[in-house]
């Protein structure tokens, strides 16, 4: 044991002069808590303990002119709504330029879907989830990476307006016939409102899965926001999504709730909606919510998150 207390104390410090050295710095965040799904298959626990722990390992460098060179590899272990554990993953790696507002990303990249301001604002609770979120399938930012596949993302903003654009190739190295999948999203933003919209044509390689979104938010007041996205779903059968959400925050608590309507054939119904709180830790939250999918089926989790 204290040959163990001694390597890793070692280990530590030679990462503090890294960091200081070579511009090296280390993120992420860790949550953990319970999650119940009422719809889980025969034979799996509908209540189980969800834990996740990510480390953002980024390298970053500038040059006399000011161009920023840089990278960043993640680490991750987390369970997924069963429980079930993969174990530790290390993903691909991104490497990115940026300077003066533009940013150019290759390899393991963001996409612009993914992406896109407003997309995923209805979020709530311990694994950031809601019903408003897109149901359909598309590349962003991948924890684990595929081998062959390679991208290449854009991203401009001045006074308040942004673009983004990205190229994902899911087979570089032997052609598979697997389509390659192209976004774009645009956005402008003040203090009081944002607009956004994008849009992602064959979306994760598979042909003809055309997607795009719109949304806009207002902050009614400084504690009040509220905000409304549609989806198109880019097939019949996932539909289209409209979410209709909001965010009020009083002292340390943070209320949220939306309503989702999804006119996919088979659901159950089409109106879903959730509600959930934050409570400010100072230095963590306190977390959870509940929602009512297009099933019928009820999501509830609740649990801790802390950045660092």
């Amino acid at each position: 044991m204290k040959k163990l207390l001694i390597a890793t104390t070692v280990l530590a410090s030679m990462a503090t002069v890294a960091a200081a050295e070579t511009g090296v710095k280390i993120g992420g965040y860790g949550r953990f808590g319970l999650v119940h799904y009422s719809g889980k298959a025969a034979g799996i626990n509908e209540t189980t303990v969800h834990t996740r722990l990510r480390l953002n390992i980024d390298a970053t460098t500038e040059t006399d002119s000011g161009v920023v060179f840089g990278g960043r590899i993640r680490i991750q272990d987390s369970s997924n709504l069963n429980g079930y554990n993969y174990g530790t993953l290390i993903g691909n790696a991104l490497l990115f330029t940026e300077y003066e507002g533009l940013r150019v990303e290759v390899g393991n990249t963001n996409t612009a879907f993914d992406s896109a301001a407003l997309v995923y604002d209805s979020e709530m609770g311990l694994r950031d989830t809601s019903n408003g979120d897109s149901r359909s399938s598309y590349f962003g930012y991948d924890d684990f990476g595929g081998a062959d596949r390679m991208g290449v993302y854009a991203s401009y903003s001045i006074n308040g307006f942004s673009a983004q654009a990205s190229f994902v190739t899911p087979d570089q190295y032997t052609s598979t016939g697997v389509q390659e999948e192209m976004g774009l999203a645009l956005a402008y933003s003040t203090d009081l409102f944002t607009v956004s919209a994008a849009a992602v044509q064959d979306g994760a390689g598979i042909a003809n899965n055309d997607i795009w979104f719109i949304g806009g938010a207002y902050k009614v007041m400084p504690e009040l926001t509220v905000g409304l996205n549609y989806i198109d779903e880019g097939t019949a059968a996932l539909g289209s999504t409209a979410v209709l959400y909001g965010n009020y925050t009083m002292g340390a608590t943070t209320l949220k709730a939306y309503v989702a309507n999804n006119d996919a054939t088979g659901n159950l119904t089409d109106t879903s909606f959730g509600i959930g709180a934050d409570y400010d830790l100072g230095g963590a939250k306190l977390t959870g919510s509940i929602q009512r999918d297009y099933a019928e089926e009820t999501y509830a989790d609740l649990g801790v998150r802390f950045n660092f």
